[in-house]
């Protein structure tokens, strides 16, 4: 427990102010740190297919990963149409290249491809979008919800690990337990709540609004969590890589963002 602490304790010092120093500043340096974070999620998603026997087209995922990266960076404004070609061609040509591969599987190799830009960079490419709105909000929106994302964690691991016994789903997440699923819905609530008490969030947030926020932080943000594990299992692997020592590969860290920005974006879109 120890060893593990000191191996992730460098990681967090430096992630943490970096993450919130960059949404602080937003723009295209936010947008180029999210990019790297969808590129680096997708390849760690297509190892993990491939250890599961597929074979995705990871340059052509890539190319299309972040061209969706970059038309959420005209989000709310800009003509997408020579965007939506380019990615109309990208389509077509992921289709001739399976043709002439050779490989086996190849709608399954297909399938894998587009799946993971459309479940890593499709959905949590929708917070470069979410930070683009919250300027006029003074980033305060994007940042309670990332904070909570984290205490959620926070809460789900430490209440689970000192006071949980019955699984969750233990066929897809064997340490994950029912306490602390419910301990990260309350510390989600919490943080909400009093993140909009003290006047944080600067948008005047009623009972149901922090409800749905739960909602979503609390219950889908987790889920999203158990999501990932269900691919990691599938592949036979703890984690999706190393690049971040202690804590796994950037899909482990980023996998309950995956559910909650499309989520919060949706939200705020018809607050």
């Amino acid at each position: 427990m120890k060893s593990t602490f000191l191996t992730r304790l460098p990681i967090t010092l430096i992630g943490i102010p970096a993450v919130i120093f960059l949404l602080t500043e937003g723009g295209m340096m936010f947008a180029g740190f999210i990019s790297v974070v969808v590129l680096l999620s997708l390849v760690e998603f297509y190892d993990l297919k491939t250890i599961s026997g597929t074979q995705p087209n990871k340059f052509i995922g890539s190319l299309m990963a972040l061209l969706t990266c970059f038309m959420y960076t005209k989000f709310p404004n800009g003509d997408t149409t020579n965007l939506i070609s380019f990615f109309i061609i990208m389509i077509i040509l992921c289709l001739f290249i399976e043709m002439f591969s050779g490989h086996v599987n190849p709608l399954d190799n297909i399938n894998i491809t587009f799946s993971g830009v459309l479940y890593i960079a499709a959905l949590l490419g929708t917070i470069i979008a979410l930070r683009n709105w919250d300027s006029f909000n003074g980033t305060r929106f994007t940042m309670a919800m990332i904070f909570t994302v984290w205490i959620c964690d926070s809460c789900a691991y430490t209440f689970g690990m000192l006071w949980g016994k019955k699984k969750l789903i233990e066929r897809i997440s064997p340490k994950k337990t029912i306490v602390g699923f419910i301990a990260g819905i309350i510390g989600s609530f919490l943080s909400f709540y009093f993140m909009d008490m003290v006047g944080f969030i600067q948008i005047e947030l009623n009972l149901w609004h922090l409800l749905i926020l739960t909602l979503i932080v609390g219950v889908c943000g987790q889920l999203g969590d158990f999501v990932e594990s269900m691919f990691k299992r599938d592949a036979g692997v703890k984690d999706s890589g190393k690049i971040l020592l202690g804590h796994g590969g950037v899909l482990d860290r980023f996998d309950s963002l995956i559910f909650t920005s499309p989520l919060v974006f949706i939200f705020v879109s018809f607050l």
